[in-house]
C-alpha cells in the first residue's frame, strides 16, 4: 500500500509537469490562461506540501489546515477553468435569450443537490469542522459536474466537435470530480471503516484525468468547424435541434 501511495502522490505532478511544457511550447495558455494558472498551481501546491512533510511530517494540525487550504484553491481555480471552457466552446451562443440562464440555472440546481446530500447524508466519526468542510467538497464537486454534463449535452444537442481542447478539459474535471465525489460520499457516510477507499479513490480519478488532459493536449487540435458561424444560431434553431433530439430519444426506447 505504501508503494501504491507513494505512486499516486508522484504520478500526477510528473504528468503535470508534462502538461504545463506542452501549454507553454504551443501557447495554449493564451486560449485557456485560466486552466494553465490551475495547472500551474497543482505543481506549486504539490511540491510545497511534499516539502512541508519532509520538514515537519503528515500527521501535524499544521498540515491539516495546509491541506485543506490547498485544496480550497484547487476547488476555486478548477470551477474557474471549468467555467471558462463553457465561456470558450459557447461564446456565440449567448445571443440566445434562454441560453444566458443555462449554467446560473444548472449551478443553483447542483448546489440544491449538494444541500439536499448535506442533509440526507449525514457525516460518521468526525467533528463539526471536518463536516464542514466534506459539505463544501461535495458543493464544489457537485458544481463541477453539473457544469460538465451541461458541456457535453450541449456539445450533443448542437453537433459539436468533441476532439477540441476544450472539451479534454472538461472531461478531466468531471472525471475528477466524480471520483472526488463519490471518495468523499463513502467517507463521510460510511466513516473511518472505509477510509482507505477515500485515499485511494480519489488519487486515482486525479491520475485519469491529468492523463486525460495530457492525451488531449498531445495532438494537434482541430479546426472548429462553427466557428465562422456560430453566430447564426436561432431560436428556430434551437427548436428544430430539440425535436431531432426528441426523435432520436424516443427511438432509444421503442421496442
Amino acid at each position: 500500500m505504501k508503494s501504491l501511495s507513494l505512486i499516486l502522490s508522484l504520478l500526477p505532478p510528473l504528468l503535470q509537469i508534462c502538461l504545463a511544457a506542452i501549454l507553454i511550447a504551443r501557447r495554449i495558455y493564451r486560449k485557456f490562461p485560466l486552466f494553465t494558472a490551475y495547472t500551474l498551481f497543482a505543481l506549486c501546491a504539490e511540491a510545497g506540501k511534499l516539502c512541508f512533510v519532509l520538514l515537519h511530517g503528515q500527521n501535524t494540525l499544521k498540515y491539516f489546515y495546509l491541506y485543506w487550504g490547498l485544496e480550497a484553491v484547487y476547488a476555486v481555480l478548477g470551477f474557474a477553468a471549468i467555467r471558462e471552457v463553457f465561456q470558450s466552446v459557447f461564446e456565440n451562443f449567448t445571443a440566445l435569450t434562454w441560453f444566458k440562464f443555462l449554467l446560473p440555472g444548472v449551478a443553483a440546481l447542483m448546489l440544491a443537490i449538494s444541500v439536499l446530500i448535506a442533509a440526507l447524508h449525514r457525516a460518521v466519526d468526525m467533528g463539526p469542522l471536518e463536516e464542514g468542510i466534506f459539505s463544501l467538497q461535495i458543493a464544489v464537486r457537485c458544481l463541477q459536474l453539473g457544469v460538465f454534463f451541461l458541456i457535453f449535452w450541449l456539445a450533443r444537442f448542437f453537433d459539436l466537435d468533441y476532439r477540441q481542447y476544450a472539451f479534454g478539459i472538461a472531461a478531466g474535471f468531471g472525471i475528477a470530480a466524480a471520483g472526488i465525489l463519490l471518495g468523499t460520499l463513502v467517507r463521510t457516510g460510511r466513516g473511518l471503516k472505509f477510509i482507505i477507499f477515500f485515499e485511494y479513490v480519489s488519487p486515482v480519478a486525479y491520475c485519469v484525468a491529468v492523463t486525460v488532459w495530457l492525451a488531449s493536449f498531445i495532438r494537434p487540435e482541430p479546426e472548429d468547424p462553427f466557428r465562422d458561424f456560430r453566430h447564426l444560431f436561432t431560436p428556430e434553431l434551437f427548436l428544430q435541434q430539440l425535436q431531432r433530439y426528441k426523435r432520436e430519444t424516443k427511438g432509444i426506447f421503442k421496442p
